[in-house]
């Protein structure tokens, strides 16, 4: 009896060993295992098939390189601090002021758009100059059918110059223009050029020429200072300079001229001049022989020159005239009385 005791009770402990929970691992290991499972199909997810070099390389992707990672790598101070960028040269200004713009709808007062930029890094031509004298020239102003009156006066000592255009119309200012600076082996170096008009505010050029460039007082547009450019006044005088020192070395007349020109308000380009012969110009003193140079636009949008100079009287205009090709807008000057004698200036 009680070896059958002992029997049935070593069977009841088997059975309820078997139908008793498992005993719970150590803490935290289910977990880590179950992660490592759960883990398993993700990380056969984000391994991908081997690429084929050629497509790659046409995907502009080097099979070779690592995979970058997510965060930037940080700089070493010390590299960074090694390297200097280049000082711009000429030519890379140049192709920096080509590339910029103005824009018409937040600068509508500009007469001429900078499309006129040359189309080449080169600087532009230098020729010989005679500086003309001291002179006042009065003429007769039309603009787009008003009349009205200008006076344009060239001052200067040898070392720096002055060159004003004041117009009115109806006994109001219509145009204000000023250009000053000195002289260099490439003629006139203007310094500063401002320029105003009726019902707008004064605009102006700046010519750093110790940095080598023109700046601007509205947009923020720069361009080179080339030897011997010019501002939309200073021209005039840098013109009769060149014509009156070809015509006292007895060369041969040229056929064109091209100067770099800037007005004030962040346009500039070069203005080629083509001879158009000599021509009789019928003025208010008379009928009188005139050069006639004329320059176009190298778009539709731009504005056409035409100069007729006196050779008798230092190669001055007898005859002024600027169109704006687009708009018909035209701004005219003729030589009203002969040239005087101007102060020098303070």
């Amino acid at each position: 009896a009680l070896g059958l005791l002992a029997a049935v009770l070593w069977l009841h402990g088997l059975l309820i060993g078997a139908l008793a929970p498992a005993r719970p691992d150590r803490a935290g290991d289910g977990q880590r295992r179950a992660a490592r499972v759960q883990g398993l199909p993700l990380l056969v997810r984000t391994v991908s098939a081997p690429q084929d070099p050629s497509v790659a390389l046409s995907a502009g992707v080097n099979p070779t390189a690592p995979a970058r990672t997510a965060a930037a790598p940080r700089l070493d101070p010390s590299v960074k601090a090694s390297v200097k960028p280049s000082p711009p040269s000429a030519n890379t200004l140049a192709n920096a002021s080509a590339s910029r713009s103005v824009n018409p709808a937040a600068n509508p007062s500009a007469a001429e758009p900078p499309a006129d930029l040359p189309s080449s890094a080169d600087p532009p031509p230098v020729y010989a100059t005679r500086v003309p004298p001291p002179v006042l020239l009065h003429y007769a102003l039309r603009y787009n059918g008003r009349a009205g009156e200008a006076v344009l006066a060239w001052r200067h000592d040898g070392q720096q110059y002055t060159l004003t255009l004041e117009g009115h119309d109806a006994g109001q200012p219509l145009v204000a223009q000023a250009s000053q600076g000195g002289f260099d082996t490439a003629g006139l170096a203007p310094e500063r050029f401002t320029d105003r008009r009726r019902g707008a505010r004064l605009t102006a050029a700046n010519f750093r020429r110790d940095i080598g460039r023109i700046g601007f007082s509205g947009p923020s547009v720069e361009h080179p200072a080339w030897p011997g450019a010019q501002d939309r006044l200073s021209w005039l005088a840098q013109l009769a300079a060149i014509r009156t020192a070809a015509v006292r070395s007895s060369t041969a007349a040229p056929t064109e001229l091209s100067l770099f020109v800037v007005d004030a308000r962040g346009a500039g380009g070069l203005w080629r001049f083509v001879a158009q012969g000599e021509v009789l110009l019928d003025t208010p003193q008379g009928v009188q022989p005139a050069e006639w140079w004329r320059r176009e636009p190298p778009r539709p949008e731009g504005l056409r020159v035409e100069a007729w100079l006196d050779p008798a009287q230092g190669h001055w205009p007898l005859q002024l005239r600027f169109t704006a090709l687009r708009s018909g807008d035209v701004f005219e000057l003729t030589r009203v009385t002969a040239p005087a004698l101007s102060p020098a200036p303070p």
